[in-house]
């Protein structure tokens, strides 16, 4: 199996907005140093459990600091940004660490996020269609000449260009079989959410089957596409049970009071005590040996190979996610490889 690490930029009540940021560059390079295959990085603005506007920034202080560790923006809001502003400054850090940018796009689900940039909220699905129409032909032929309803955009040359042609995209789906139709058809890797049982990845994995034959993709194609799927869980490991649960606990529930937080990752609408969580299938929290065999078990109930891993929920204690990564990387993911 390959990991990947989940980075969401998490103030909590007293914390200094500067040093998270140290931090997270911090648990970055740590990730690469214990293993892990990628970075993904969430992109929120306005409120304190997210304060990366525009991932690629943080993209390339990363990008900067590593050498092998791919990096994902997760999700890009494609409503929120300019097309040709995106492609340059994706781009850019794709030449800076080497080809290593891969770009997760969503609409974004947050109205107070689309206020702080005056973008109406009523707009999302239409800034949608055309800027992802819009970001993708700009890297597919850097040719930034576009028109649409929203963008006008004369003709000019993407400069640099993608290391490699172009980047890998993925669409990240919550549980949505219409957002995996719509992946399927064209191809597009995809990430799953946190909140889909193994059932339903197995699922939605059928579907994206179907309707990616349907629109006339090979078999070897579909299945190559598939092998990088990716899902999100919250994860994190010590010593011991006992500690791994004491420890996770005052992040994960200050993160989950939010009522959006808890809809947005598929959990109950109503607030719900810890043990729920502890219990719920996206939440893999334990020993070394106790998540490795959660992972075994997941990885033979659905075929995905890829696991975003979220340790620092909620402004988790800097060493704290420090020592379970390490702890991760050194004693779990070998048994996974």
């Amino acid at each position: 199996m390959k990991f990947g690490t989940f980075n969401l930029h998490a103030v909590r009540d007293g914390a200094d907005p500067a040093a998270v940021v140290r931090e997270h560059l911090e648990q970055a390079v740590a990730a690469e140093r214990f293993g892990f295959e990628e970075i993904w990085l969430a992109e929120h603005n306005g409120r304190n459990y997210g304060m990366v506007g525009n991932v690629v920034i943080a993209a390339a202080a990363i990008a900067m600091a590593t050498e092998t560790i791919r990096l994902a923006t997760a999700v890009t809001r494609l409503p929120l940004h300019n097309p040709t502003r995106l492609a340059e400054e994706l781009c850019y850090v794709d030449v800076l660490s080497g080809g290593r940018m891969d770009l997760g796009i969503g609409k974004g689900y947050d109205a107070l996020e689309f206020g702080t940039y005056g973008v109406p909220f009523a707009e999302r699905e239409e800034r949608w269609a055309e800027g992802y129409a819009a970001v993708t032909k700009i890297l597919e032929t850097q040719d930034l000449e576009f028109k649409g309803e929203f963008w006008d955009i004369g003709e000019g040359r993407l400069l640099p260009g993608p290391v490699n042609g172009t980047l890998p995209v993925y669409l990240m789906v919550s549980r949505s079989h219409d957002s995996m139709r719509w992946a399927a058809e064209r191809l597009l890797n995809v990430a799953i959410g946190s909140g889909p049982t193994q059932e339903e990845v197995v699922e939605l994995l059928a579907v994206y089957r179907e309707a990616a034959s349907a629109a006339g993709h090979s078999d070897a194609d579909v299945e190559a596409t598939l092998a990088n799927t990716w899902q999100l869980k919250q994860m994190y490991v010590a010593p011991t049970t006992e500690q791994a649960i004491e420890e996770f606990r005052d992040g994960l529930m200050w993160y989950f009071d939010a009522l959006g937080n808890r809809a947005m990752f598929q959990f109950s609408a109503e607030k719900q005590p810890y043990e729920y969580f502890i219990r719920h299938p996206a939440v893999m929290v334990g020993s070394v040996d106790e998540v490795g065999e959660k992972l075994a078990a997941y990885r033979e109930a659905t075929g995905v190979q890829n696991l975003i891993s979220w340790f620092n929920v909620g402004g988790q204690p800097h060493q704290q996610v420090l020592d379970s990564l390490q702890l991760f990387g050194e004693s779990v993911m070998p048994g996974l490889a």
